[in-house]
């Protein structure tokens, strides 16, 4: 029984921290695309910009949390500062899309929320001891 409650407790935290890593990714790339709505010459309207950018979302974003969830997932033997700035290097990758826009902005700012969400993401999903604990 305890070692149930343990387990659901471990489960519990572990799918809030992959919860939380999909909703500060979504708010940075939402925060992104209000920018680039502001800011870009486009004759399109903020709604229809912002149309867009929840296009981009799937196309741009499900990659992101993907590398960034297995990347967590994985990592613990790293320091946290050294991964984060290795983890921000292929999530600049999955921006490649923008590159084909008409106007810098959608790249640039696209590029400072990844940046910024490899800085924000909660690691490491593992608290230490948790795997050790769990083998027993």
């Amino acid at each position: 029984m305890a070692t149930e409650m343990g387990a659901a407790r471990r489960l519990g935290f572990i799918l809030g921290r992959m919860g939380r890593c999909a909703l500060t990714y979504v708010l940075l790339h939402t925060a992104a695309w209000v920018a680039i709505s502001q800011t870009v010459w486009w004759k399109e309207g903020f709604l229809e910009i912002m149309t867009l950018g929840m296009g981009m979302l799937l196309i741009i974003g499900i990659p992101t949390l993907f590398i960034a969830v297995f990347a967590v997932w994985v990592h613990n033997q790293m320091e946290t500062v050294r991964f984060r700035v290795l983890l921000a290097l292929p999530l600049i990758v999955c921006a490649w899309p923008l590159l084909a826009s008409s106007a810098g902005e959608p790249l640039v700012f696209q590029v400072m929320a990844q940046i910024a969400f490899a800085a924000l993401i909660p690691t490491p999903f593992f608290p230490s001891g948790w795997l050790e604990e769990a083998a027993r």
